[in-house]
């Protein structure tokens, strides 16, 4: 049951929201939600989630896996009944609640930024990383002081302030690897490798965890090779997409857009972009190149500022056929993006799982991907998998430009394969884990048995014909 200061939340909430430009009609609903889901766990306890993900975001302008992933997940928990706290980093300190359905997402932001004038981007970021970490401890134990937490479940590899907080407050850890730090860090820039010994210290708290998930089989793998983790404690449950956003609604274009969507990093094949755009747009003067990989306002190396110089150069030689999106576009813009392309590439050199490329699937986009990581489990035979190589993805890419029935066969199967990710599932069978892990059996109704079980990834995420594209 909720102890009073649990109750005086909710109402301290609405007082808040009152100040907020709402209606009055907004400010009714939420206030009756509120009493609708206090009295609701007065008769029964709400099963309990600390949710740690540093990157969930406060504007619909994210496209990570680390922000997208906890943000669907957390959304589809509360709907199936659950009391959801976020723990997130923020410019400022505060806390707000949303009722969906049967449940609560209660988002505690964490300001965690450094206080010292620090003139180095990259210890900058990494500095504000860590000071989340600590703080975490302190957030995660004062809500387990209200009422305890069933389960905390973070997300990521700087998981020290997780270890901690579990002890500290004797609850069981859940921890989705989005990648594994160690052996990510090797693939970016000169700057970061500099700090691989500390990410590799601070990840090694993983093996502490109760249960682990990895959005791959690759991750898994790589997880079992490089630290002393029980394989029942290893789960594979992928990333989601969000299937009413991203379709095949509105999807005819005229143009031959050839789409990039990542983060301005080396380990998202950046520096193999310039090579790959100039010689396509030399190769096919029909077609365009659409770049989304912003670099306002972002944490970028001092050493890919040349990569951007390039970009310049490419824009100026072809300024209708080359599109960069330097500022952050939100989810809807993205998925527009993605509708409007004919062909999506993503030339990564290390991707734990390539939640864009499967976002481009599910709007019925063929794709040709690098045969890293995780890239070669999300595509399977509904699109081309390449070694990384700058030539052979511009020989892909002016064939499929040249072959309808080719790429339109792969955009059928990506759409169908796409299906198979959907968030509601995807929340289903963390759930299932959260019961495992916490040692509840999962009495909800109108659950089929199979949801309430894992269910290994051979049975669900790989498809019938297992025939890959190579060139």
């Amino acid at each position: 049951m909720l102890n009073e200061d649990s109750e005086n939340e909710e109402f301290k909430e609405i007082i808040h929201f009152q100040h907020e430009k709402s209606s009055k009609k907004e400010l009714k609903l939420k206030f009756l939600d509120a009493i609708k889901y206090s009295l609701k766990s007065l008769l029964k306890k709400p099963f309990k989630v600390g949710m740690v993900a540093s990157l969930y975001p406060e504007k619909q302008t994210f496209n990570s896996g680390g922000a997208t992933h906890p943000y669907y997940l957390s959304r589809e928990l509360a709907k199936l009944g659950c009391d959801i706290h976020i723990f997130c980093a923020g410019n400022k300190k505060h806390k707000k609640i949303e009722y969906l359905r049967e449940g609560r997402l209660v988002i505690h932001r964490i300001k965690s930024g450094p206080t010292l004038d620090i003139g180095d981007v990259v210890i900058k970021k990494y500095m504000s990383d860590f000071i989340f970490d600590n703080k975490v401890i302190e957030e995660i134990t004062k809500e387990n002081s209200k009422e305890r937490f069933d389960v905390i479940h973070s997300h990521g590899g700087i998981t020290g302030g997780m270890f901690i907080a579990k002890y500290f407050n004797n609850v069981k850890w859940v921890n989705t690897l989005h990648s594994l730090e160690k052996n990510r860090i090797k693939f970016m820039s000169k700057e970061q490798k500099k700090y691989y010994q500390i990410f590799r210290w601070v990840e090694s708290t993983v093996r502490y965890a109760d249960a682990l998930i990895t959005v791959s089989n690759k991750i898994k793998l790589e997880l079992m090779q490089n630290y002393p983790v029980k394989l029942e404690k290893i789960h594979y449950i992928p990333n989601g997409v969000d299937l009413e956003m991203f379709n095949e609604s509105d999807g005819v274009s005229d143009d031959k857009i050839v789409l990039y969507v990542g983060r301005f990093s080396v380990e998202k094949g950046i520096n193999l972009l310039p090579k790959i755009v100039r010689d396509t747009l030399g190769g096919d003067s029909e077609i365009k190149f659409e770049v989304v990989a912003p670099d306002k306002n972002q944490f970028i190396p001092p050493s890919l500022e040349k990569i951007k110089r390039e970009f310049e150069e490419i824009k100026k030689q072809y300024p209708n056929r080359f599109i960069w999106h330097r500022e952050p576009l939100s989810r809807e813009e993205i998925a527009k993006v993605f509708k409007k392309c004919f062909l999506y590439i993503q030339p990564s050199r290390y991707e734990a799982f390539g939640l864009t490329v499967l976002e481009s699937m599910a709007c019925g986009k063929a794709v040709i991907v690098s045969n890293k990581g995780g890239l070669p489990e999300v595509v399977e035979n509904a699109g081309v998998i390449l070694p990384l190589k700058t030539n052979l993805f511009v020989k892909e890419i002016l064939k499929l430009a040249e072959d309808f029935k080719l790429r339109e066969r792969y955009a059928r199967r990506a759409a169908e394969r796409a299906k198979l990710f959907g968030w509601e599932d995807i929340a289903k069978r963390t759930f299932a884990l959260y019961k495992k892990v916490s040692g509840q059996k999962d009495k909800r109704k109108g659950v089929k048995e199979e949801d309430k079980i894992e269910i290994e990834p051979e049975s669900k995420f790989e498809s019938k014909d297992r025939g890959r594209s190579y060139l």
